[in-house]
């Protein structure tokens, strides 16, 4: 499994992503909140890489808010999570409890059988509470990994994480995504913007992805 690559640093990144995200109300986790995750954990080199060019947590954090609230994000048109949290019941919980029995792969089929729509519905997914938030930043994991490979290396460390957080967002949000990816985001209620918000705060701060990826990418070449 890719989880397993990764060092415990890049893994206390993700952390502290879905830890943002939660701050912030937002119903995913995207390549922005791993930026700021860089800054708010001791990612080592690619903590000391953003800083080096200008980027603060409370900076970036500013620029997550300020995005929110100008409705730059993906947005979801119901929130069943939150619909159960007004009757007291938290879905964290029930999932943690469940993993505890059944273990935590058992779950995950679980809720991959149950979150699929059959063929005479229309097919692909739908959201289910358990299914937790959507991983946007699924392929940058994918971009970090596959350039850890090309170095002949077999951790994942935040600095690979950082070059594939960076190829992933020189790309206009959503590319990669077929016809059925966009078809099942519609299905599960998603709607998703032009531009990737973590392009958008790079921007901000006069900042280009891609030279930023060519700069990294010397660096991880020589480590």
């Amino acid at each position: 499994m890719m989880w397993e690559r990764f060092t415990p640093e890049a893994r206390r990144v993700l952390v502290a992503a879905l830890d943002v995200s939660e701050e912030l109300g937002h119903g995913y986790i995207g390549d922005e909140h791993v930026l700021l995750g860089f800054l708010l954990t001791d990612s080592g080199s690619a903590e000391r890489f953003l800083r080096k060019h200008g980027l603060d947590p409370q900076g970036v954090r500013d620029d997550l808010r300020r995005l929110t609230e100008h409705g730059r994000f993906p947005q979801v048109s119901t929130d069943d999570t939150a619909a159960l949290q007004g009757v007291g019941i938290d879905v964290e919980q029930v999932r943690a409890r469940l993993v505890s029995v059944f273990g935590q792969d058992a779950v995950d089929e679980a809720v991959r059988r149950a979150s699929r729509r059959p063929w005479w519905r229309g097919g692909g997914r739908r959201r289910t509470p358990l299914c937790g938030k959507p991983f946007a930043a699924k392929r940058a994991l994918e971009f970090a990994a596959r350039h850890a490979d090309e170095h002949r290396r077999h951790d994942i460390t935040p600095g690979y994480l950082l070059y594939g957080v960076l190829q992933d967002a020189a790309d206009p949000f959503g590319t990669g995504l077929s016809r059925r990816g966009r078809k099942q985001l519609t299905q599960m209620g998603w709607s998703i913007g032009a531009s990737n918000p973590a392009a958008t705060i790079l921007a901000s701060h006069g900042l280009d992805p891609r030279e930023l990826r060519r700069e990294l990418s010397v660096g991880l070449g020589s480590s």
